[in-house]
């Protein structure tokens, strides 16, 4: 008997969802109204969402949440804690509210701007009080955009299993699930574009996240926008990171690729044990660093050197 696959793709949350999966057009439709839903309550940028009341209110009031909209809050302040600040949700006060990243208005800052709004960040000054959100400090802004994406794909693959799917791939920009099947996953080359490597997957559930500075930038790559919340700055020991774990963890996933951006070499292992992930970072001299790769369940991995 012959076994069909059914897609879609859409634009969500200003990247490309897509999914396949042996599911009716019904199931993928309420999977896309999942990336949907979560845009309209967690967008920084629509100032009627849940995300935005929290950031209007900092330093005056708590916002009230449900225990469903709590959670991926409460997922973002544990990795903050467990990573002491190398992963911060409170990013916002530099990522939206400084650079300007994915408003009309990008810019980059000077000495004195970077100086006041880095007193800005700091997850401390987070709180969760019952289902209650605070920012202690005005002026602070969350951006959940280091774990959002992930965050949607992990509550995707969960429905599609709810609905009996025994086979599916989901990617939400760069962040990828897959079970039930042996799909061909590539990694892009961060400097021609093309694809560096392939991962076919084992049957068994897994989750890849990949980051890099070529995504969005402001005037070039020097400027990229993943931020290091100590110097306020773009860091650039790596032109692309891939976060490889078994089962569905892609939040998880999303967050770490962060951190690893911002970390050097010698303290990838640490980070790579610390969360049971593989690493494979690639450098601005086209380096290529592997961590951990041994333990992760795939069918086989396929790399292209890059050529002297």
């Amino acid at each position: 008997m012959a076994l069909f696959e059914k897609a879609l793709k859409a634009t969500v949350m200003t990247t490309e969802l897509f999914i396949r999966a042996d599911v009716s057009k019904k199931v993928l439709y309420e999977c896309l109204e999942i990336a949907r839903e979560f845009e309209r309550t967690y967008s920084a940028y629509k100032e009627d969402s849940l995300l935005s009341k929290i950031n209007q209110a900092s330093g005056v009031r708590s916002v009230t949440c449900s225990d469903e909209e709590l959670e991926i809050f409460k997922i973002a302040l544990e990795m903050a804690e467990i990573s002491k600040g190398a992963f911060d949700p409170t990013i916002g006060a530099l990522t939206q509210g400084l650079y300007g990243f994915g408003t009309q208005n990008p810019k980059i800052p000077n000495k004195t701007e970077l100086l006041n709004s880095k007193t800005l960040v700091n997850y401390r000054f987070m709180q969760i009080d019952k289902n209650e959100v605070y920012l202690k400090r005005k002026g602070m802004k969350l951006d959940l955009g280091a774990i959002g994406k992930g965050f949607v794909a992990d509550k995707i693959i969960k429905h599609l299993l709810n609905k009996n799917a025994t086979r599916a791939l989901v990617s939400v920009g760069g962040e990828i699930c897959s079970f039930g099947k042996k799909y061909n996953i590539a990694i892009r080359d961060p400097f021609s574009g093309n694809n560096i490597g392939v991962i076919k997957s084992s049957k068994r559930v897994l989750s890849i996240s990949t980051s890099g500075d070529y995504e969005r930038f402001i005037g070039s790559k020097e400027n990229h926008h993943i931020l290091d919340n100590l110097s306020a700055k773009s860091n650039h020991y790596y032109s692309s990171v891939t976060i490889i774990k078994n089962g569905a963890d892609a939040t998880t996933l999303d967050g770490v690729a962060t951190i690893v951006f911002n970390a050097s070499r010698n303290k990838l292992t640490e980070i790579a044990q610390k969360f049971g992930v593989a690493i494979i970072a690639i450098t601005p001299h086209k380096e290529i660093l592997f961590e951990n790769f041994s333990n992760i369940d795939i069918e086989s991995f396929e790399l292209h050197p890059f050529k002297s």
